[in-house]
């Protein structure tokens, strides 16, 4: 009799030591929307490359909107691949814009950079092409 209660008590805790890792860890759900995020946030950062791209096609001013062009034809999505929503982009002037998404999570660790509370990046262009990455 001892014993059955001792595997039914070792059983029970190696439950409840499953249980704490699942809510510790956030599980399998957490995993996929860390996963999605990651997706979402390489996006963003080549959809960046893509504005300097147009910049510099458009003599050195911010595009309007986002899309390919002869010069800057690269296979990019510009909505996200989870919910079919557009990624936004918004030149906020001259030489500054903002790239967004919608995140299932709060931004930890940052991967791109100060994604603000609304999912947006900002990101300058510097129009004398001295940019990292270019020319190749």
């Amino acid at each position: 009799m001892t014993k059955g209660w001792a595997a039914i008590a070792l059983a029970l805790l190696a439950v409840a030591a499953v249980i704490a890792g699942l809510a510790a860890t956030g599980g399998p759900g957490q995993a996929r929307k860390e996963r999605r995020d990651r997706e979402r946030e390489s996006d963003l950062a080549n959809l960046s490359r893509l504005v300097l791209c147009l910049a510099r096609e458009n003599g050195d001013r911010l595009p309007a909107t986002l899309k390919t062009s002869a010069e800057c034809d690269w296979q990019l999505r510009l909505a996200d691949p989870f919910t079919g929503a557009p990624y936004r982009y918004e030149a906020m002037d001259a030489r500054n814009y903002r790239l967004c998404a919608e995140f299932e999570l709060p931004q930890r660790p940052p991967i791109l950079g100060d994604r603000d509370a609304s999912g947006c990046i900002h990101r300058s262009f510097a129009p004398d092409g001295a940019t990292a990455g270019e020319g190749g």
